[in-house]
């Protein structure tokens, strides 16, 4: 009877055991069902609804693979962004959320915060780096100023480049912390000098600076100072090195991660710069036998520059990345004022207006090109030592600048002043002055004949004739013809304005006009730099038409176009 009982009770718990297990099985089976029919539906129509299809542009043999959902076509944005020139990316979100950002143009407008002032910032130039720019081949050496390469790869010195380095410099002076200074010698012979047995350096009275200075002598084996920085990459010296032995100054500098060592020269040449393997020479020309030369170095962007040379990568040059290590004096010379420092700016852009006091030509009071500027097939070229309003426009704001920081120093102004002279000239005899229908004096950024009347170069000489108005001493002879050159110009400008309006961005030139040929539209950057140029010249003439262009051309660059019938 227990026998009985017990298989019994086995019998009925394997029934009950057996008919949940299948009452769950069969729950699950029709939950799961219910679910995936709430969910497939919507996914099968998210699929089926996008189909694929061919858009034909514009009638031609132009294909592009597009999407179509709903008879709606999704066309790709990588074909939109080349064929309207647009531009957009992919950025996430604080929130890890990707968002893509379409604009219409890549560039920046700068709203002016008051009436521009001449003693402070140049337009937007505190922002430029011009001698990052791939177009510049160097930094002389000699003259402290870039060398460029753009219609010549040898290098030459371009007065306009020039003078947009020395004004960014002094924006950024205004703008950007005080430098951090350490002097490292200064005719007091550091004990940290590292010199060889068959060296010697010593304290010497030197008579041309009438002060001490270091006298050094080296044979083959290099005296040497360890600088030991990772912050501080702007190096400056006062050098007169002797001529009759291979006397040079090298900076050596580590990349940090690969530990690569790179060897700066600066040496009497005048070679822009050579480089070889690790070592990239910079030419200073020397001029006689210890001769005083000061240099005022960015050694990040020297060591780039050279890198350009040996066709190495040269991006960014991120400070984080280097290591300024020695500091070393081969052959025979004389070193004194050696200092080390974060920035130095004002010196840079005393070099710029040192530089075109020191290369002005006083007959035509220009700074020539001395490279071929081809502007057109159907206009000639502009032979070697041609003049640019620009240039001028620019050398003006610079040297006008160098006046007021300097305290009055007459030798910039007198520079300046002699710079108006080819405003007044026609661009047949060798000025920059031209005449648009007989009516209208235009200031030539390319002196050109036929004139095209390129409007970026234009509005550049008139804040340099304004700014130099501004600065030189009222009632002045100097600002009195200024002002006379600056009031003639913007009545131009203000009556030629509205044929630069294409309908949806501006023109950088009326070849469209003077050449009967297809506009010259500007790009967005030419079409930005317009923009800031009235914004600024609004500020000094409240004319409608300064005011209503510049307001117009910034809808352009958000997508507004003019109304059509």
């Amino acid at each position: 009877m227990r026998l009985n009982i017990r298989t019994l009770f086995l019998v009925l718990s394997s029934l009950i055991i057996v008919c949940t297990l299948s009452l769950w099985s069969n729950c699950s089976n029709q939950t799961f069902d219910t679910f995936s029919k709430n969910i497939k539906p919507n996914y099968e129509s998210l699929v089926q609804n996008i189909k694929s299809i061919d858009c034909l542009i514009n009638g031609n043999n132009v294909h592009v693979d597009c999407l179509i959902k709903n008879n709606t076509v999704y066309i790709p944005f990588s074909f939109l962004k080349n064929y309207f020139e647009v531009y957009g990316k992919i950025i996430e979100t604080d929130e890890n959320k990707k968002k893509f950002h379409w604009s219409h143009s890549y560039s920046k407008v700068y709203h002016q915060n008051g009436k521009y002032d001449s003693r402070g910032v140049f337009t937007n130039f505190q922002n430029y780096k011009v001698e990052e720019r791939d177009r510049v081949k160097c930094v002389s050496a000699s003259e402290g100023v870039p060398v460029s390469t753009q219609w010549n790869p040898h290098g030459y010195y371009y007065p306009t480049q020039i003078a947009q380095f020395g004004l960014s410099h002094y924006s950024k002076n205004l703008t950007l912390p005080s430098p951090k200074v350490r002097v490292i010698e200064n005719g007091q012979l550091n004990p940290l000098w590292n010199v060889p047995k068959t060296s010697k350096i010593q304290i010497s009275f030197n008579a041309q600076v009438n002060s001490n200075v270091i006298d050094f002598s080296s044979t083959d084996k290099p005296i040497s100072l360890k600088i030991d920085s990772k912050e501080d990459f702007f190096i400056s010296f006062d050098v007169a090195l002797s001529l009759s032995t291979s006397s040079s100054i090298v900076i050596s500098i580590k990349e940090i991660k690969d530990q690569e060592v790179w060897n700066l020269h600066y040496i009497c040449s005048r070679t822009f710069i050579l480089a070889k393997g690790h070592n990239i020479y910079h030419g200073m020309h020397c001029g006689r036998e210890f001769g005083w030369k000061k240099l005022t170095r960015n050694v990040l962007v020297d060591l780039q520059k050279g890198l350009h040379v040996l066709k190495k990568t040269t991006a960014k040059m991120f400070r984080s990345k280097y290591k300024l290590c020695d500091f070393k004096l081969y052959g025979v010379g004389l070193l004194d004022n050696l200092t080390l420092s974060s920035s130095d700016h004002i010196s840079q852009f005393y070099a710029a207006a040192h530089w075109f006091n020191k290369h002005q030509d006083k007959e035509s009071g220009g700074w020539i090109n001395p490279v071929t500027r081809k502007i057109s097939p159907v206009i000639k070229p502009l032979k070697p030592g041609w003049l640019s309003a620009m240039g001028q426009g620019q050398a003006i704001s610079l040297l006008s600048r160098a006046f007021f920081h300097s305290g009055g120093n007459e030798m910039y102004l007198k520079t300046a002043h002699t710079a108006l002279k080819p405003f007044k000239i026609p661009t047949k005899n060798g000025g920059v002055l031209s005449e648009f229908m007989n009516l209208y004096p235009w200031y030539d950024e390319y002196p050109t004949v036929p004139p095209i009347f390129i409007l970026n170069g234009f509005m550049y000489s008139l804040i340099g004739l304004y700014d130099l108005f501004s600065l030189a001493p009222n009632g002045s002879e100097v600002s009195q013809e200024a002002h006379s050159l600056w009031k003639q110009g913007m009545t131009s400008l203000k009556n030629l304005l509205p044929l630069f309006d294409m309908g949806s961005r501006s023109a950088y030139d009326l070849r469209h006009v003077t050449l009967d040929i297809a506009p010259n539209i500007a790009r967005w950057d030419y079409h930005a730099t317009h923009i800031n140029q009235l914004l600024l010249l609004a500020t000094l003439d409240n004319a409608t038409v300064i005011q209503t262009t510049a307001r117009r051309w910034i809808g352009y660059m958000n997508g507004a176009r003019a109304s059509h019938n």
